[in-house]
């Protein structure tokens, strides 16, 4: 340390004002419309296409089991599930939540896609 030339060197601190602190909203005065996400149940789900600008609804073939796979589904995977069996009643679905794929009986692959591509627009 280099010596200085005066005999007292003094340092002050600046004063900072303090600020007041964030109220957080109580949460029964929060209603569900108030929520971003607030459209469960009502067509809130997602099927993103493929690169090739197609929609993920495929025919699946094992042995004599034939089956159509929709997949990549994103949101709400159950009301998908009704939003089908009420445009088609009588198909036979099965779902499974952690992929995102919905298996229905039969092959629907030509029904299936015309439906979305109405559901979209």
């Amino acid at each position: 340390m280099k010596p200085t030339k005066t005999l007292l060197a003094l340092r002050v601190k600046p004063i900072i004002p303090e600020r007041p602190n964030y109220k957080l909203q109580e949460i029964t005065s929060i209603s569900h419309v108030d929520l971003p996400n607030n459209g469960f149940g009502i067509k809130n789900y997602y099927i993103p296409k493929t690169k090739f600008n197609h929609l993920p609804i495929y025919k699946k073939v094992q042995n004599t089991k034939v089956t159509t796979e929709i997949k990549r589904i994103q949101g709400d995977i159950h009301q998908l599930k009704q939003d089908i069996l009420n445009e088609f009643p009588s198909l036979k679905i099965t779902m499974n939540q952690s992929a995102g794929i919905i298996n229905v009986k039969g092959d629907l692959t030509k029904e299936l896609t015309k439906f979305f591509t109405k559901e979209i627009r």
